[in-house]
């Protein structure tokens, strides 16, 4: 699970074409993905970049609903500045949800909370809707920011940590809370919608990945 920013803009463009942030394939390249990549930082690149997205790869993109897309591109381009590490540690929360897992992991960075993929994309959005930082690097107020349950004697069923979903149930959890609308299918869907007058982000969830670190991001 990740973000897909269609459309960026010029000043949008040139912050995500800086090298540190970017693979070389988003530089000066207007519709991006941001995602955890190879070596488990998350960066910019084109939704082209073939090693990355393969020509068998199938993605669907869910608008993200009543936020802005440049506060989403502008937190992202923060989160990519403080390079956290998706710790393969953090992902035994989505196994064992019910147990803090991720408290036992070495988190690197201070200004971003434990994040595997799914709860990076929550703490960008969370961050874009309320202007606030707290969603990097607190659980709570990126719970309440998307108005989604946590786990309490009310929801007993609900993960405590956000790195304890899992691409789906975090895909359901944000759909039960309306935070992303209907699907569409393939980027270049995204884009032509885009194009034709539809301004808000779009982030995007590959199916049936419940544990990789793939992700691109709208």
């Amino acid at each position: 699970m990740g973000i897909f920013i269609p459309c960026a803009t010029e000043d949008e463009i040139k912050a995500h074409s800086e090298a540190r942030l970017s693979h070389p394939s988003a530089r000066g390249f207007e519709h991006v993905s941001f995602d955890y990549m190879a070596d488990l930082r998350p960066r910019f690149q084109s939704y082209k970049n073939d090693a990355y997205f393969t020509k068998e790869s199938q993605v669907w993109l869910y608008p993200i609903l009543d936020v802005d897309a440049a506060a989403i591109h502008r937190a992202c381009v923060e989160v990519a500045r403080e390079m956290p590490v998706n710790n393969f540690c953090f992902r035994c929360s989505a196994i064992f949800w019910c147990l803090p897992c991720n408290c036992a992991c070495l988190n690197e960075n201070d200004a971003i909370g434990p994040s595997s993929c799914v709860a990076l994309t929550m703490r960008i959005i969370a961050r874009a809707k309320t202007d606030s930082l707290a969603p990097y690097t607190s659980d709570p107020a990126t719970f309440t920011a998307l108005g989604m349950n946590s786990f309490s004697f009310a929801h007993p069923c609900e993960p405590s940590k956000l790195a304890a979903y899992a691409p789906r149930a975090g895909l359901e959890a944000m759909q039960k809370a309306k935070v992303v609308g209907r699907a569409l299918q393939s980027f270049e869907a995204a884009v032509r919608q885009c194009r034709s007058g539809f301004s808000q982000a779009l982030g995007s969830v590959y199916p049936l990945l419940p544990f990789a670190s793939s992700m691109a991001r709208a």
